[in-house]
């Protein structure tokens, strides 16, 4: 009797049920494995399109990571509002999948964000930017973006709050008083963060 016909799937296919998967359970226990039985398919029909699971995990992570939008070249003036919505475009799809953050950070996609890179350096030199700070600049947010993110998105899979918890008020007073007025967390709090680091950038232009 002949044996029943494993169902096709595509690379894509696969790539989407791996991040569904991640998206349940994390990327840490994620195996080729557990794949195989959320699709109703046999391990070895995934190596027809994966070498091992670290190749599916890193066409994974470039999937999640393209997914982000690229706002069109800004008008004139208005270059800081470009990497604002792109920073929070950014900590918005990480905050969406949180149990992905640690496939990101594993597998960062370095080839994915070079279209923003590009975008981002003819931004800040139709900005007014020097060529020598613009890769220092884009550097500099991508750390602030991805490390907030990764911290948020571990406090939400985790349950924590970012916010020190019993701090005390006459050991710490400048802390407490930092926190208390602070007014922003998650999002909030990252865009405020861009802007500061933006406004600093702006004024260093109108001094240098």
């Amino acid at each position: 009797m002949p044996r029943p016909k494993q169902p096709l799937i595509s690379r894509a296919a696969a790539v989407a049920a791996a991040l569904r998967l991640i998206d349940e359970q994390g990327y840490e226990s994620f195996s080729l494995e557990k794949l195989a039985r959320e699709m109703g398919v046999r391990s070895p029909s995934l190596y027809h399109h994966f070498a091992n699971r670290s190749d599916l995990l890193t066409e994974a992570s470039r999937a999640l990571l393209s997914s982000v939008r690229l706002a069109p070249v800004p008008a004139p003036g208005e270059w800081q509002e470009w990497f604002v919505a792109l920073c929070l475009g950014t900590y918005r799809l990480l905050l969406d999948h949180p149990r992905a953050a640690g496939l990101l950070y594993a597998y960062f996609p370095n080839t994915v964000i070079m279209p923003s890179h590009e975008r981002g350096a003819r931004v800040l030199a139709e900005g007014g930017v020097p060529a020598g700070d613009r890769w220092v600049i884009m550097r500099g947010l991508e750390k602030l973006v991805f490390g907030m993110a990764f911290a948020d998105a571990g406090d939400a899979v985790h349950g924590r709050t970012h916010i020190p918890q019993g701090v005390e008020r006459e050991r710490y007073p400048y802390l407490v008083e930092a926190i208390e007025s602070g007014g922003a967390e998650g999002e909030a709090l990252l865009e405020r963060s861009v802007r500061l680091y933006l406004a600093g950038i702006s004024a260093s232009l109108v001094t240098s």
